[in-house]
């Protein structure tokens, strides 16, 4: 195996402690608004509310959901991928003016805007970003995203784990200072969308301020349309229009605020007031008050972000497939979701989302459906307890399913949290017989127990970076993935297979074999309940008439540069 870069805790869509998702490629569920629109002078100020607090402001190790929502509005990654109207979106020139793709699809050449500035005046320039990606590729730095172009960039993946390869090496130049060039391994379509992820920093400002960069608002240099203003981490974060933006003069919004607000309740009344313009709940009798106060429109848009259960197959009874099955097979999504989310989110049969695309055409198109293996594994397993006693009768155990003990971390200790824990403690010792026992604990903290494997079962989600299934499958490839063997226990025949499909998948143009290739991994994933995906958030976001362009999508990050309020 090779040697992993440590990744930090604090996984992108699995930061809320609530469970709510706010992922890379996902619309949120978090309250926004703008409360001051006149004041000072006469300034345009955006205020929104989060449940959830930045980590930091360092691209390089800090990656969980605010702290992704932050660099969107302080750096200007090489392009952006934004949320467009009718639930669609789009890339975006943003660091980059313009880009060209060989005709084979292995070299991205990157023109910078030629008068594209940091917030301090200085020249943004192609070596800054050729700078980030080699830093990324050293296994000294343990960048957290390091994992996501492994695999993707030349010798990427050779560098970063140390495996023949320095960070010099990478196919990353900086042809002058306007020009960047990236060649890759193979043709990726999503590759534009991935790039949107890579938020520079500046070399000099790095070495300087060392493990202290993007620690507080006076060590982060920023290159964005917004730069930060002040940020007490429990409290508020504040960014400013940044002047030396290379397109200031279009960007609308002079200050944007977020707020940190634990209590869903108190950013839903603060919208009611008019304090904020955005809000989202799942709680209907909230949504029946907003909606008749009419000063809002609607928009409910699906998340990117999947939730699922992961079984640590560390534990001798979850490394037996059958007991896994079991356990994915016994529970109702429906009745999930329409418990716990109030019907605001949807039940999932597979781990990708519906708007999964290969090239063009959603995967579970592609592949007529047979995507959803829970239901399938559901409609093949009548009886989960008779199930999971075979599983242990495998194992060379009594079958006596009460002898059995699993304990499930939560992922927070809010309301919610405490809620699904109840849930999935009754629902699995009525219809299997067995003990279950509720670790809880901050999110924090459970994701600390999952980087060292100390759990049995916890509640995982991912907002991938790009709209393609191997966004998400590469997560639990055993060696190089997020969830690695390290973390889950997926070290069979099984992974060793799962790897081997997803690795070949990425030498495939033929989108239709592409995908069956993806369906066979999948399968090994979910049907083997390797995880058990639950859901997907759908809770409809209301958003105040004084909003302007602020479309909501399922894919893409907020376009902060075009939003504007009316004062």
């Amino acid at each position: 195996m090779r040697k992993r870069t440590k990744m930090l805790a604090g996984l992108l869509a699995a930061v809320l402690a609530g469970g709510t998702l706010t992922g890379c490629g996902g619309s949120g569920s978090e309250g926004s608004g703008s409360s001051d629109k006149k004041d000072a002078g006469g300034e345009k100020v955006f205020n929104y509310s989060t449940g959830s607090v930045i980590v930091g402001l360092n691209p390089i190790l800090d990656t969980s959901a605010p702290d992704n929502a932050a660099h969107n509005l302080i750096c200007d990654a090489l392009v952006r991928s934004v949320k467009a109207e009718n639930n669609t979106s789009e890339i975006i020139p943003a660091g980059a003016e313009t880009w060209d793709i060989s005709d084979d699809g292995l070299t991205y050449t990157f023109h910078l805007h030629k008068d594209a500035k940091w917030s301090d005046g200085e020249p943004l320039r192609a070596q800054d970003y050729e700078y980030t990606l080699k830093l990324m590729a050293d296994p000294e730095t343990a960048a957290t995203n390091a994992w996501l172009f492994d695999g993707v960039i030349e010798n990427f993946g050779e560098a970063l784990y140390d495996d023949g390869k320095k960070p010099e090496d990478i196919a990353v130049k900086a042809v002058d200072d306007n020009t960047l060039e990236i060649k890759i391994i193979h043709p990726a379509s999503y590759f534009l969308e991935l790039a949107s992820s890579i938020y520079p920093v500046r070399q000099d400002k790095y070495e300087e301020w060392g493990e202290a960069y993007g620690s507080s608002a006076d060590k982060i240099i920023c290159s964005g349309p917004f730069e930060v203003d002040s940020w007490s981490q429990n409290t508020e974060f504040v960014v400013k229009r940044n002047e030396n933006y290379w397109d200031a003069e279009n960007v609308k919004l002079d200050k944007i605020v977020q707020k940190v607000i634990q209590e869903p309740a108190t950013a839903v009344q603060a919208f009611i007031n008019q304090e904020i313009d955005r809000v989202s709940t799942s709680d209907p009798n909230w949504g029946s008050q907003i909606e008749a106060a009419g000063i809002s429109r609607t928009e409910v848009v699906p998340d990117s972000a999947p939730e699922f259960l992961m079984f640590n197959q560390k534990n001798e009874y979850l490394s037996n497939t059958k007991i896994r099955q079991a356990l994915s097979a016994s529970f109702d999504r429906q009745e999930f979701v329409d418990t716990l989310r109030d019907g605001q989110a949807f039940p999932i049969y597979s781990v990708m989302p519906d708007t999964m695309l290969i090239g063009e055409t959603p995967y579970t198109e592609m592949v007529d459906g047979k995507n959803y293996f829970v239901k399938q594994l559901q409609d093949e397993v009548k009886d989960p307890k008779a199930l999971l006693e075979e599983g242990l009768k495998e194992l060379g155990k009594p079958a006596d399913a009460s002898q059995v003990t699993i304990r499930y971390a939560s992922r927070g200790t809010n309301e919610l949290s405490k809620k699904m824990a109840e849930w999935y403690k009754q629902t699995w010792e009525t219809n299997l017989g067995i003990h279950v026992e509720i670790d809880m604990m901050e999110w924090n903290v459970m994701w600390e127990k999952i980087d060292a494997g100390d759990y049995d079962v916890a509640v995982g989600g991912w907002g991938p970076y790009y709209n393609e299934p191997s966004a998400i499958l590469m997560l639990f490839d055993p060696e190089n993935g997020y969830f690695n063997a390290e973390k889950m226990g997926w070290d069979n025949e099984d992974s060793k297979k799962f790897k081997e499909l997803c690795d070949s998948a990425v030498n495939v143009v033929d989108e239709k074999e592409k995908a069956e290739i993806y369906l066979q991994a999948e399968e090994l994933l979910v049907y083997n309940a390797v995880i058990a995906p639950e859901y997907l958030e759908q809770s409809p976001i209301y958003i105040a008439n004084t909003v302007k362009n602020h479309p909501m999508s399922t894919n893409g990050m907020e376009n902060w540069a075009a939003v504007d309020v009316e004062k």
